[in-house]
């Protein structure tokens, strides 16, 4: 199974993409092109994502994303101004659908190495946060059904439903009939607060979060 996983998600890692020269790239976005990733990761999730009510069909834009940190790590991003920053990386996963409205990502915990990457001490990286985004079609001037949140919500609750107005599929339509493009909808997270007729015009994103035993 482990191979199995290996193969498919380090198929599609790679480093953050360095736009131009070096020159033209910020402090920080150099700094975290040096992060490597860990060649023999061992602890595997999956992600699982249910769409349940949408108004319409909805596609995946792209990849779902695991962002990372050390948070026991920092470095200055802006030496004028002394701003600090932990580091991060992100890291795309592939995304595959294997139902209707239903898709699964494999991702590793563990999927950054762990290294002295400053002079000053190992840093240690964790997963600190995820997002994918749905459209209808996948125009541009589409609403952009977004599912993101840190990491820690869902490793303690194994689960997280987001609602959304379905108002908003598969257009952002202002007052005056125009198309507000590239609206992105991040949906809610309290549904207690709105009543049980305005629960009838929403839809739900659900992610369920499940560890992969070897």
């Amino acid at each position: 199974m482990n191979a199995l996983i290996t193969a498919a998600v380090f198929s599609v890692f790679s480093l953050n993409a360095c736009g131009g020269s070096e020159k033209s790239m910020s402090v920080q976005e150099q700094t975290e092109a040096r992060f490597q990733l860990n060649p023999h990761p061992k602890q595997a999730y999956r992600l699982k994502i249910k769409i349940n009510d949408a108004p319409g069909p909805l596609v995946s834009m792209n990849d779902t994303y695991i962002r990372y940190m050390a948070r026991d790590c920092s470095y200055v991003i802006n030496h004028i101004e002394g701003v600090t920053s932990h580091p991060r990386k992100y890291v795309d996963i592939p995304l595959r659908q294997v139902g209707k409205d239903e898709y699964e990502a494999s991702f590793y915990f563990d999927a950054v190495q762990d290294e002295d990457y400053f002079g000053e001490g190992v840093c240690h990286w964790k997963p600190d946060g995820f997002g994918g985004t749905f459209k209808a079609t996948g125009k541009e001037e589409e609403t952009g059904f977004t599912i993101s949140d840190v990491m820690r919500n869902l490793l303690e609750k194994k689960t997280l439903t987001k609602y959304y107005w379905k108002w908003s599929y598969p257009y952002f339509t202002r007052e005056d009939g125009s198309i507000s493009p590239d609206f992105v909808n991040f949906g809610i997270t309290s549904p207690e607060l709105y009543s049980a007729e305005e629960h009838k015009e929403m839809f739900t994103i659900t992610v369920t979060l499940e560890e992969i035993k070897p």
